[in-house]
């Protein structure tokens, strides 16, 4: 199926957007965009997610013993 081009009258694809002859905006599609099925089934609310478990608090270190100068 094609468009006529609503300045020149030229036919353009169903899918454009503007003319190719004359480059004139041709207007919303009086279809919707097409979907896959798949993907309008699978939309809805984002299941919530589970809070971080805390990290394990880190083993005290001992401080490094200095050498001595001398």
């Amino acid at each position: 199926m094609t468009r006529s081009c609503p300045a020149c009258g030229t036919a353009n694809g169903e899918d454009d957007d503007f003319c190719g002859n004359c480059g004139s905006y041709l207007g919303w599609s009086s279809q919707p965009p097409r979907t896959p099925p798949a993907a309008a089934e699978t939309a809805g609310p984002a299941a919530p997610e589970a809070p971080a478990a805390p990290a394990a608090p880190a083993e005290p270190v001992a401080p490094a013993a200095v050498p001595e100068a001398g």
